[in-house]
């Protein structure tokens, strides 16, 4: 049987399916928004706060596509709560943190520490086994 057949199972797969993928889009979400949010501020770094930056900001079209990827991340990330439980869903939001440090290294030419490093690798197995423990937690529900 194929996952996109009609039907009362296959419907729910791709419910999952779609959520799953909802899921993997929030990190990369927060990433554009972050990488507009330094591209935004690298521009505005020279301008004084003031009506001068303000009416600089509204012209850079990485300020929009900050804008824009809030309200995406919001919608997302409200349907992904309205089918799973907080303590499972938030802590695939931490993908975000490693996400940033590999994107400041590679766009934005930051150095990158051990330390850095090695906090990335803590938050993947954090994740690893936050998820694996809510997934013993259902089996045994």
């Amino acid at each position: 049987m194929s996952l996109w057949n009609t039907g009362p199972i296959a419907s729910l797969n791709r419910r999952r399916i779609a959520l799953l993928a909802l899921c993997g889009a929030l990190p990369m979400l927060g990433l554009g928004y972050q990488v507009a949010a330094k591209h935004t501020a690298l521009i505005l770094a020279g301008t004084p706060f003031g009506t001068a930056w303000f009416g600089k900001l509204v012209t850079l079209p990485s300020a929009w596509a900050q804008l824009g990827l809030e309200v995406v991340t919001f919608v997302a990330w409200m349907t992904v709560l309205s089918t799973m439980k907080l303590s499972a869903a938030f802590p695939m939001t931490a993908l975000g943190y490693v996400l940033v440090i590999a994107a400041g290294w590679s766009f934005f030419h930051e150095p990158a520490s051990l330390m850095q490093a090695l906090g990335g690798a803590a938050i993947l197995v954090g994740i690893w086994l936050i998820a694996d423990g809510e997934a013993n937690a259902s089996e045994a529900d």
